[in-house]
């Protein structure tokens, strides 16, 4: 530590410290926690290869991609939900049984896994009981149901591997041509209390629970996409993947804007972070995230300090980490905004804030917030959290003493 640091926090220990400083130092500290790295993924492709199989120049990700002619499968422009590239399956075929599929497999996870894609059904002519995605040994899937076209969860429950189900409701059937977000999860493999839950958009729409899964065959070793079964071979039409991630742990899927505390002034505080459709928890971002930052509907601008003087139109949640704040300062008559934070692999979010003050009032000249956050909720950084009641002691001691009186430098 730079020994004119070490000096101010001397000073303010003595109590003969400026609220600058002090600021300075705590927050420097803070800053020293260190960032977790991203949970690896059991898999995950965005298709920006181009390209399917290992073989293939530059190398895939996928163990195979068998088809049934005339299906096909394929990286294509066509499918990107984002970037240039997504998975194609085109099913032709009126026949029941396979069709076509990439497939994967991995170190066993038999405990829990979670699943997630964005998928999007185009140039259907025939709808028909479809599988999207299987889970193998264990048969947990995604299927699309035949009457009235609503999304499925699937399982096998017990040693005779009895099948069940849970549909969403017949209300809102699955469009073409349209991106959903689509999650699968399942908890308790190999015991007697198995769980199961389907998300789309977000939104929990069919669970199972207390299912029979002892047995060693319920466990993930292989992912199947695409469509690699159909009950009658009614579908015709393209099943469009795009960002397949799979891993033993809830991954994010949406953005989310709180305001941690109440605002004091016109400078107010907005934490923009990263949540899993699973009890709303907190998620890493997988890789570097750039959020962006924008004002739908009242008047004001986002901002990376305190004062609310370096406007910023994006903030970056770098890989590993879930949460990052940011402070709003409205600019319109009335105080009210909404807030928008956005990204293509991520669900949206706004917020609505009423900021105190008005059009035209300075930025605020206290610089000193805290105390600060980089990765609030992240547990991997159980070293520099430590630290936080020795460092927030003699701030709060600090922060309760009467006024200093200071004097100007000549």
């Amino acid at each position: 530590m730079p020994r004119t640091m070490l000096l101010h926090f001397a000073r303010m220990l003595a109590g003969r410290a400026t609220r600058k400083v002090l600021g300075t130092v705590l927050g420097g500290f803070m800053l020293l926690v260190p960032v977790p790295s991203a949970a690896a993924d059991w898999f995950s492709d965005d298709f920006e290869t181009g390209t399917l199989r290992p073989a293939d120049s530059p190398p895939g990700r996928w163990d195979e991609t068998p088809s049934s002619s005339p299906n096909t499968v394929a990286s294509t422009a066509a499918s990107a939900h984002r970037g240039l590239y997504g998975l194609q399956l085109t099913d032709r075929s009126s026949s029941a049984g396979f069709h076509a599929s990439a497939d994967v497999g991995g170190t066993p996870l038999a405990s829990t896994f979670f699943f997630r894609t964005w998928l999007r059904l185009r140039s259907v002519s025939t709808s028909g009981d479809v599988v999207l995605v299987q889970a193998l040994p264990a048969l947990v899937e995604l299927r699309i149901a035949r009457q009235d076209s609503v999304w499925e969860l699937a399982v096998r429950n017990g040693s005779g591997r009895q099948y069940v189900s849970r549909r969403t409701p017949t209300t809102a059937p699955v469009q073409t041509d349209r991106w959903y977000l689509i999650e699968f999860g399942a908890r308790g493999l190999e015991t007697l209390a198995g769980q199961a839950w389907l998300w789309v958009d977000g939104v929990e729409v069919a669970s199972l629970s207390g299912m029979d899964w002892q047995d060693t065959a319920y466990q993930l070793e292989q992912l199947r996409v695409g469509e690699p079964w159909s009950d009658t071979g009614a579908f015709i039409g393209s099943i469009d993947v795009d960002d397949v991630r799979v891993s033993a742990s809830p991954m994010a899927s949406r953005l989310e804007l709180r305001l941690p505390e109440e605002a004091k002034s016109n400078c107010i505080p907005v934490e923009v972070s990263l949540r899993a459709s699973a009890e709303n928890a907190l998620a890493p971002a997988p890789y570097e995230v750039a959020v962006a930052l924008s004002v739908p509907e009242g008047s004001g601008s986002f901002h990376a300090d305190t004062g609310c003087k370096d406007a910023v139109e994006s903030v970056r949640l770098p890989a590993g980490s879930s949460e990052r704040r940011v402070y709003f300062r409205s600019s319109g008559s009335e105080g009210l905004a909404t807030l928008r934070a956005s990204h293509p692999d991520f669900l949206s979010t706004t917020l609505t804030v009423d900021g105190p003050g008005s059009p035209g009032e300075p930025p605020d000249n206290d610089e000193t917030a805290g105390p600060w956050t980089t990765n609030l909720g992240c547990s991997a950084a159980t070293g520099g959290f430590a630290m936080i009641p020795m460092l927030l002691g003699p701030w709060v001691l600090w922060r309760r003493r009467p006024p200093l009186r200071t004097m100007k430098r000549r």
